[in-house]
């Protein structure tokens, strides 16, 4: 085997417990820190980190529906973003009802100020607002028709938008990507006839996402956004942003015949179905020990086990959402969390999803190596070491890395 360069990094400060990720590619390793995120591991939705709606309504008008928090169900560490037809009236704050806003709605509206929603729904929207950093998510989408999950960013002051994905019921094969700001960074797009078009469109998949978990990662960063599914980088978009932060938003709701992201719910839809998240993670490639996190600050991680994993990948290339330059030097993704018992959460996806992993005791002495094969490994050190740091070593036939790691 043929061993690049090891990179020797080890944490000053070994009371905490190290959460880090790297990426391996051809020609370097980029670091990762764990930041925040959720591992829906409790039994509701933690109200300090997230806003169980949009931040500025409790309804999608447009799409008729309520949001509320009695639609995030928990089970098995999975949070259900479940929808339900539920008919009801929502009275409709004040400052809404404008004569714009009664002449659009005035076919839903009731007395004048109660808006009939036709389904509610589960979404959450994040207190805190993130910087660049990598945005990773493990889910299962609903087949049910019409129905329209999604995970993005959103730039309040200055309305830029990354979405991450976008899906729908019936496109099982396929994963919409796209990015939205008013100074028109997103604009200078061609498509094979060299018409100018938005940064925009759907990716066919080789596995339908409604049968296993997958993950969907994006990588914001200074001039790029960087999409992988499964650790394979699926699209890049060169550009920036006004926005320096953005709130971070999951969900899922109904589309509608007419509008965006048709077709809508019909009698081929089912309810209630359930967009099926086991964590979402957010990593920057900075330690950010003093900045203050919204909410639970999560040390337990985990992921939601299943038999058979029919990971899903990119099918097809799309040329103008696609740089061979930025994607094809992508490895191999991992990353190294320490939870209870002297065990590690080994997290690994990508090209090359076949590395040897070993550990070591301070003092050198190696107590544990082994192949790894599998995206999710946990490796328990309990009855190997008495010692409260290891160092971890990731070796590839591209490039090693080390770190020393702080156990629980």
């Amino acid at each position: 085997m043929k061993i690049g360069f090891i990179f020797f990094l080890s944490l000053i400060n070994l009371t905490l417990c190290s959460q880090v990720m790297w990426q391996i590619k051809k020609d370097t390793v980029i670091k990762w820190y764990y930041f925040d995120g959720d591992e829906f591991n409790g039994p509701s939705v933690d109200e300090e980190k997230w806003i169980p709606a949009y931040s500025y309504s409790q309804v999608n008008y447009r799409f008729d529906y309520l949001m509320k928090k009695e639609r995030l169900e928990f089970s098995n560490g999975i949070c259900k973003f479940m929808c339900y037809r539920d008919t009801g009236l929502y009275e409709v704050p004040g400052w809404q009802l404008d004569s714009a806003f009664k002449k659009e709605y005035a076919a839903s509206l009731v007395n004048g100020n109660k808006f009939r929603y036709l389904y509610s729904c589960g979404n959450v929207w994040s207190k805190a607002q993130y910087g660049k950093g990598y945005f990773e998510m493990r889910f299962k989408t609903t087949d049910s028709y019409g129905m329209w999950p999604a995970f993005w960013l959103y730039g309040n002051n200055q309305k830029d938008e990354i979405d991450f994905f976008e899906l729908k019921g019936e496109r099982r094969n396929s994963i919409h990507v796209a990015t939205h700001c008013p100074s028109g960074c997103d604009k200078k797009y061609k498509n094979s006839r060299l018409f100018k078009k938005p940064f925009s469109g759907w990716i066919k998949t080789t596995r339908p996402l409604n049968e296993a978990f997958n993950v969907l990662a994006g990588e914001w960063q200074d001039g790029y956004i960087k999409w992988y599914l499964n650790g394979e980088g699926i699209a890049y978009f060169e550009g920036d942003f006004a926005s320096q932060q953005m709130s971070l938003i999951i969900g899922t709701g109904p589309a509608k015949d007419g509008f965006g992201f048709a077709p809508g719910v019909n009698s081929k839809s089912y309810f209630p179905n359930s967009f099926d998240v086991d964590y979402v993670r957010v990593w920057y490639k900075e330690e950010k020990k003093s900045e203050k996190i919204s909410g639970k600050k999560h040390t337990e991680f985990s992921y939601f086990k299943t038999d058979d994993q029919k990971n899903a990948s990119l099918k097809k290339k799309i040329s103008y959402m696609y740089s061979k330059k930025a994607l094809d030097n992508e490895l191999l993704t991992v990353s190294v969390l320490p939870i209870a018992g002297k065990k590690l959460l080994l997290t690994s996806m990508g090209k090359n999803n076949d590395f040897e992993f070993s550990v070591y005791e301070v003092s050198g002495k190696q107590i544990l190596n082994q192949k790894i094969k599998n995206s999710f490994n946990e490796i328990n050190l309990e009855a190997l070491t008495k010692e409260k740091s290891v160092k971890v070593q990731i070796v590839t036939p591209f490039r090693s890395v080390e770190e020393t790691i702080t156990l629980q």
